[in-house]
């Protein structure tokens, strides 16, 4: 086996791997403000805290076994962030697990240099705008990455090989729609292995292929054990009910809605005017009444079926390589491309393999792009890191040989790297985000204000008070603070968790219920809209009252 030129055993390479990344997350977020880059991110945190009353391990888009986690851990003290914490250790394990690889892969310091490259925009979209999404790419493609170092290493190593498997799960329970598509990603490597097999193990080759089809298949089976023990938490007539509307609510709200004009008749027949229809569009749908589950079906149905068409191809192909330009991490796989042309050896496996990956890379965009999926961070950032991999592993026989990256041209790659990064990282700095928080504890003053009122019970319209504004990844959630206030909107509102908390606060539709409600306020910023949809739907004499300003949102009551 050869050792990286500094690094006299596994031990030393395993700390020069864990030391590296605790340094670069420590210095991303000491002078970086980390923020969460969706709202779901804080809704997760918010049942495993418990701030909304609901403690919950069902997490829908993550696995129940996650939520578990979470669970016990904040049972153990409230007082921790860790639903972060356990997000960026998991993290931390990933990138040590992929310089570790790349310190084997490329020896001497080599693979420290392009660690740091890769910290440079790929810690910082994901230690700095944390998002589960990207944990689930960054864990998943580590996983592979390091799984295929133990296919082929000298020595099978069996802690290496379990903690590929671990990466694996936890990337899988984090997303599993990401994993897949990241470990996918990750099949140039694959191919890269199978056309140089032989070359690499002469006597053994059928010996190696036994291993990687062992050590993947134990993957999979592991993330279908995960899956299959996830559903069964989910088999209670209440979650399949919410499962059901959960998936007709994401074809509408996160697809479109069909067209009112040219579909009216049907509209009439459901009863949704065109103020219901502007409700339900800016996210405040939480009529279990009006807004069921076969009703989005019958909505669903109208929609145009997509068809893959030449037009559509044409379109795709003109906007893709050309919009990757827009994306950070598309840059770190342009760099590492250069190195391959000053560097590698163009040798046909190596050439096959690259055109594979981008060839694989544009058929995933394709995907994205007829699904309405195109150009999101939070899934690119994974997809880029997978090809970043891959194109690393074919550069790594190369700059083996070569020793020019080893030495002024690796402090070089890095001084570029982090220069280049101050393009983005800026906009984070601590000193340049000081308005945040200040926004940050005039919203948290409101709905604290609003937690220590047990006497009402609060309902928000999406979008007039959110906690995404009021608590960042670091801050603590008070447990129960917010069990009295309810949104009319959000994927969440609907579970069988906040069904019952409402039940227990008198709500079970909360457009129909305030009325005539003394405990209610309503938080309302277009109040003359939800007034003329209760008129239509629930009383037609119904007048909103105001009773105050609160910080910047105003209360009503409805009459």
């Amino acid at each position: 086996m050869h050792f990286s030129a500094g690094f006299k055993n596994r031990r030393e390479k395993t700390a020069a791997a864990i030391g590296l990344n605790v340094l670069a997350m420590a210095v991303l977020v000491l002078i970086m403000r980390p923020s969460f880059e969706t709202n779901d991110d804080i809704v997760f945190a918010e049942f495993g805290s418990g701030l909304r009353g609901v403690k919950t391990p069902h997490l829908i888009f993550q696995n129940y076994f996650l939520g578990i986690i979470y669970r016990i851990l904040y049972e153990i003290t409230g007082r921790l962030p860790w639903y972060t914490i356990v997000q960026y250790a998991v993290l931390l394990a990933a990138f040590s697990a992929v310089t570790y690889v790349l310190i084997n892969r490329l020896e001497g310091y080599s693979g420290l240099y392009l660690s740091v490259v890769l910290l440079c925009v790929f810690g910082y979209e994901s230690y700095i705008h944390i998002q589960f999404t990207k944990t689930a790419g960054i864990a998943a493609a580590a996983a592979v990455f390091l799984l295929f170092h133990v296919v082929t290493s000298e020595k099978f190593c069996i802690w290496e090989f379990l903690v590929g498997i671990l990466l694996g799960i936890f990337g899988f329970m984090y997303r599993e729609d990401q994993f897949f598509a990241s470990s996918a990603l990750m099949a140039g490597i694959g191919v890269y292995f199978l056309l140089t097999l032989k070359a690499h193990f002469p006597e053994k080759s059928g010996r190696r292929l036994g291993i990687c089809v062992g050590a993947f298949g134990c993957l999979l089976l592991a993330v279908f054990a995960a899956d299959r023990a996830d559903a069964f938490m989910y088999r209670s007539p209440q979650w399949q009910e919410y499962q059901e509307f959960n998936r007709m609510r994401s074809r509408l709200l996160d697809y479109g809605f069909p067209d009112y004009d040219t579909n009216r008749a049907l509209y009439k027949e459901l009863g949704i005017s065109e103020e219901a229809l502007q409700l339900y569009k800016t996210w405040n749908f939480n009529d279990p009444e009006k807004f069921t589950a076969e009703v989005m079906e019958k909505l669903v149905k109208q929609k145009p079926e997509r068809n893959v068409s030449g037009s559509q191809i044409l379109r795709f192909i003109k906007r893709f390589p050309g919009d990757a330009g827009k994306l950070t991490a598309a840059y770190v796989a342009l760099l590492i491309f250069i190195l391959w042309l000053i560097f590698g050896k163009k040798n046909a496996a190596g050439i096959i393999s690259f055109l594979i990956e981008m060839l694989i890379l544009k058929g995933f965009y394709f995907y994205l792009y007829f699904q309405g999926r195109y150009m999101v961070n939070r899934v690119d950032v994974g997809l880029w890191f997978s090809v970043c991999l891959t194109m690393l592993w074919i550069l790594g026989e190369s700059l083996r040989d070569r020793t020019e990256i080893s030495k002024y041209g690796g402090v070089l790659l890095c001084i570029i790297g982090i220069l280049a990064s101050q393009s983005f990282w800026h906009k984070d700095y601590r000193t340049v985000t000081a308005e945040i928080p200040k926004a940050r504890v005039s919203q948290r003053a409101v709905l604290e204000t609003i937690g220590t009122d047990k006497d009402h019970v609060y309902l928000a319209k999406s979008g007039t008070v959110s906690e995404i504004v009021c608590y960042g990844p670091f801050d603590r959630m008070p447990e129960n603070l917010l069990d009295n206030l309810y949104w009319f909107g959000g994927w969440e509102c609907r579970t069988p968790g906040v069904i019952k908390e409402m039940k227990e606060h008198g709500i079970v539709n909360p457009y129909k219920d305030m009325i005539g409600n003394e405990k209610v306020y309503l938080i309302d910023d277009n109040i003359d809209l939800t007034v003329e949809y209760i008129r239509q739907n629930y009383d037609e004499h119904a007048e909103a009252v105001f009773v105050r300003t609160l910080g910047n949102v105003d209360l009503y009551q409805i009459k």
